[in-house]
C-alpha cells in the first residue's frame, strides 16, 4: 500500500507536466499476470501530499458515516485479468476508468514483478470521496433541496431524493426519486431509474413535466473493448402546478425511445496499434401523444413528434496524459490525446418531413509533455431532399497552457473561439446568442445563422485551504458577433467580463462551487448587464468515452 499511496499522492509545490498514462507500465508489457490485489487509502489521509493527514476529528466522523468501497464493486469495474499478458494500454485504461467514477477520487495500477519468472502482481490502489452529498438552491420563499448518497453502502449506486417546497405549487412539495448503479453484475454497463414532479428529466417542453425514466449505457471503456451501447424509455407529461388558465397552460405528453448499439473493429491487433474502427447504429422515437391545445404553440418544432434511424462508422486512434489543474483542483485527471473522424448517415422524421440526413465530424487533440494542450474540431451537418436544408457548419478550437508555478500557487489560462453557420434552414431552430457564448447574457431574441465567438480565462489554483476546501479565483472575457435579424445593428458584437471564485474540496462528493459576477456593456439591444450568479454541485471532469451515440451536428 505504502508503493500505492506514493504513487498517487502528489505535492502541492510540484511543476505539473503531463505523463503519458501507460508509461509506467510499458516495461511489463506481455508479463503474465499472476494475480490482482485491492487496496484502498482511507479518508484519513491525503492524496496530495503524503506527509498530511486529515484531521482526524474530521476524519473519524468521516469514516463513521461513509462505507468503503467494497472490494468486489472495485473487481466488476476491473477488465484486466489474471494468467493473462499484460498489455500496458489496457491496463491504463482500466486505471482511468476507475477515476471516472463518481465515488472514487483518484485510481492506481501498481505493477511488481516476480524475481526469477516472467510474471508480475498487480496492486490497484483506489482512494473513496467522502461519498453523502447534498445541495440547496431555488429562492428564500421556494427553497430547492437534494440529499444523496453516491456509494450507498459501498455498493457502486448512487441514491438521490430532492425536493422543492413552493407555496405557488398545487402540491406546495415536489420530489424526485433516483437510483443508479455502476457496473451492474460486473457487466461495465450503468443503470438509472428515476421519477420526478420537478423537470429534470428529458423535459423538451416549457411547462413542469413529471416524468419517470429507465436508462441502460454500457461505454466503450477501452479500444479493447468489443461492445457499446444504451436504452432510455420514459414518459414525460406536463401537470399545470401552478394553476395556469387553461387559455395558457400548454397540456402535452410524449413518450421517447432511444437506443445505440456498436461494435469495435480491430481488437486484436497489436498493443501498441490503437487504429480502430467502431461502427454504431442508433433508434429514436420521441412520440407526442398529446401536443398543446393552442394552434400556434402546437407547431413548433419542439413539440412535434420525431424519429429515425442513424449508423455512424468512426475511425479514431486515443490516448490519455495523466496531469492536474485543469477543472480539478489538484486531482489527477485524464486528457485525451489522439484523433477521431466520424461519418454518419440516417433518415430521420420531424414535423412530417421525412428526409435522408448525413453528417461528418472531426476531433483532433493533442498535448505536450511540459503541460499544455489543446483541441480542434470541425463537423457538419445536414438534410438532402430536393436540395439541401438544414445545414450546419461548426468549426471550434480551444487552448489550455501549462499550468506554470506562481509561488505556490498554479495559474492556467484557457483560450477557446470558433464559428458556426446555418444554411438552408427549415425546421431547425435560428442560432441564439445565450449563456455558453457570452456567460450571464439574458434573453433569446437574439437569433441569426452565423455566429463567430471567443473566450479568454484564467484560473489561479491557489495552495489556501479552508476546512479541506481549495479556492482558485478566476477573470475571464467573452465575446459574440453574430448577424442578428431582429437588430438595430446588422452584426452587433457583444462582449462580457466576468470573474469570481470557484472552490471545491475534492475528497467530497460534492461538486465545484462558483461565484461569478458579470458585466455586459452592450447586450444587442442597446443596453447594459450586470449580474452575479452561485452555483453549486458543478460536475467538471474531463470527458473520458472513446465512442458515443450516432447522433445530428448541433448548435
Amino acid at each position: 500500500m505504502k508503493k500505492g499511496l506514493a504513487l498517487i499522492s502528489t505535492s502541492p509545490n510540484d511543476t505539473i507536466k503531463n505523463e503519458l498514462s501507460s508509461s509506467n507500465f510499458d516495461s511489463y508489457a506481455n508479463r503474465i499476470v499472476r494475480k490482482i490485489d485491492i487496496d484502498f487509502i482511507g479518508l484519513d489521509r491525503s492524496v496530495y501530499d503524503t506527509t498530511k493527514r486529515v484531521n482526524m476529528t474530521v476524519s473519524r466522523i468521516a469514516n463513521s458515516l461513509h462505507t468503503q468501497t467494497k472490494e468486489n464493486v472495485i473487481r466488476k469495474h476491473l477488465f484486466v485479468y489474471k494468467n493473462k499478458p499484460l498489455n500496458p494500454f489496457l491496463l491504463a485504461d482500466n486505471e482511468r476508468f476507475l477515476r471516472s467514477l463518481d465515488f472514487i477520487l483518484d485510481a492506481r495500477m501498481v505493477v511488481s514483478p516476480i524475481e526469477g519468472t516472467d510474471s508480475v502482481d498487480i496492486m490497484v490502489v483506489t482512494r473513496d470521496v467522502f461519498s453523502l452529498g447534498g445541495s440547496l438552491g431555488g429562492s428564500p420563499t421556494a427553497p430547492e433541496f437534494s440529499l444523496y448518497d453516491a456509494n450507498l453502502a459501498g455498493g457502486g449506486q448512487r441514491f438521490q431524493f430532492s425536493g422543492k417546497l413552493d407555496p405557488g405549487r398545487d402540491p406546495r412539495f415536489g420530489y424526485s426519486l433516483q437510483y443508479q448503479k455502476s457496473s451492474l453484475f460486473g457487466s461495465l454497463a450503468n443503470l438509472e431509474v428515476a421519477y420526478t414532479e420537478l423537470n429534470n428529466g428529458v423535459s423538451l417542453g416549457s411547462e413542469n413535466e413529471y416524468a419517470y425514466f429507465v436508462r441502460l449505457n454500457r461505454p466503450l471503456v477501452s479500444p479493447y473493448s468489443r461492445l457499446a451501447g444504451g436504452l432510455e424509455v420514459s414518459n414525460n407529461w406536463s401537470r399545470n402546478v401552478f394553476s395556469r388558465p387553461d387559455s395558457t397552460f400548454l397540456n402535452y405528453k410524449y413518450q421517447l425511445v432511444d437506443t445505440w448499439a456498436g461494435y469495435n473493429l480491430g481488437v486484436k491487433s497489436q498493443f501498441a496499434n490503437r487504429n480502430r474502427y467502431f461502427l454504431a447504429v442508433r433508434y429514436f422515437d420521441n412520440f407526442f401523444s398529446q401536443r398543446p391545445a393552442q394552434e400556434v404553440i402546437r407547431e413548433q418544432v419542439r413539440y412535434a413528434s420525431s424519429s429515425g434511424l442513424m449508423a455512424e462508422l468512426t475511425f479514431y486512434r486515443k490516448n490519455y496524459f495523466k496531469t492536474r489543474y485543469v477543472v480539478g483542483f489538484g486531482r489527477t485527471e485524464d486528457i485525451p490525446i489522439g484523433v477521431s473522424v466520424s461519418v454518419a448517415m440516417g433518415y430521420l422524421t420531424l414535423l412530417g418531413k421525412e428526409r435522408p440526413y448525413g453528417g461528418v465530424k472531426i476531433d483532433y487533440l493533442r498535448a505536450s509533455k511540459r503541460g499544455d494542450f489543446y483541441e480542434i474540431k470541425l463537423e457538419s451537418g445536414g438534410f438532402v431532399q430536393e436540395k439541401s436544408e438544414d445545414v450546419l457548419v461548426k468549426a471550434a478550437a480551444s487552448f489550455y497552457t501549462r499550468a506554470r508555478n506562481t509561488g505556490k500557487s498554479k495559474l492556467r489560462t484557457f483560450v477557446g473561439g470558433g464559428y458556426t453557420a446555418l444554411f438552408n434552414k427549415t425546421t431547425s431552430q435560428f442560432l441564439s446568442v445565450n449563456n455558453r457564448q457570452v456567460f450571464g447574457f439574458v434573453g433569446d431574441s437574439i437569433l441569426g445563422t452565423r455566429q463567430v465567438f471567443a473566450k479568454i480565462e484564467t484560473t489561479l489554483y491557489t495552495p489556501f485551504s479552508l476546512a479541506g476546501f481549495r479556492f482558485a479565483p478566476f477573470i475571464g472575457i467573452d465575446g459574440v458577433q453574430t448577424n442578428c435579424l431582429v437588430c438595430k445593428e446588422q452584426v452587433p458584437v457583444i462582449v462580457g467580463l466576468n470573474g469570481g471564485v470557484r472552490t471545491r474540496n475534492e475528497n467530497l462528493i460534492f461538486g465545484t462551487m462558483e461565484l461569478r459576477f458579470t458585466f455586459i456593456p452592450d447586450d444587442g439591444r442597446g443596453k447594459n448587464q450586470f449580474g452575479f450568479s452561485f452555483r453549486q454541485n458543478l460536475q467538471v471532469r474531463n470527458a473520458t468515452n472513446f465512442i458515443v451515440a450516432p447522433s445530428q451536428v448541433v448548435n
